[in-house]
């Protein structure tokens, strides 16, 4: 999912939209890093230890197609791991901001 899809997706997800337009890039600069932190342990965790070598070269070319072409040929079910990843993320937001709602309604 491109960046920007995934962005606006997760400030609608999360009904962040009635915020100010700052305070959204804020939350989804922080947010976005936690998800790329994320995924990228994932792939390192789902990575044959002998294929993390040419991962590493892939990446460092910064092709961003190249990256995901060989992420989909090295690790079965990708896409699919790559969307549960985001799931997990997003639910724990919403976990937390449901908390923080119920916590300043007290």
């Amino acid at each position: 999912m491109p960046r920007k899809k995934l962005q606006q997706n997760i400030i609608e997800e999360l009904g962040l939209t009635d915020l100010p337009e700052e305070t959204q890039t804020k939350l989804l600069t922080g947010m976005t890093e936690s998800i790329l932190k994320r995924i990228t342990l994932k792939i390192w965790e789902e990575l044959p230890e002998k294929d993390r070598g040419e991962f590493e070269k892939v990446r460092a070319a910064g092709e961003p197609e190249k990256i995901d072409e060989y992420l989909h040929d090295k690790i079965p079910n990708y896409e699919e791991k790559l969307q549960g990843v985001i799931k997990e993320f997003k639910d724990e937001m919403k976990d937390t901001i449901a908390d923080l709602k119920n916590k300043m309604g007290d």
